[in-house]
């Protein structure tokens, strides 16, 4: 199951990223979860058009 420490790394590596001088304002920090996600990303996912949660579902929809 994904949560949200999997979130903290992909936070951390954008904040590496832009301290290189990449520019990360339109990065989205996607997750894709065979397993499904834990309630506590899911609740940071949906205060936050940047967070992404990608499940089974949606990534087989026709």
């Amino acid at each position: 199951m994904i949560g949200h420490h999997h979130l903290t790394r992909l936070e951390r590596a954008r904040y590496l990223l832009r301290q290189k001088g990449y520019d990360t304002e339109a990065t989205k920090l996607t997750l894709y979860g065979g397993a499904g996600f834990t309630s506590d990303l899911k609740a940071a996912a949906a205060g936050n058009a940047d967070i992404l949660l990608v499940d089974l579902d949606q990534l087989y929809a026709s």
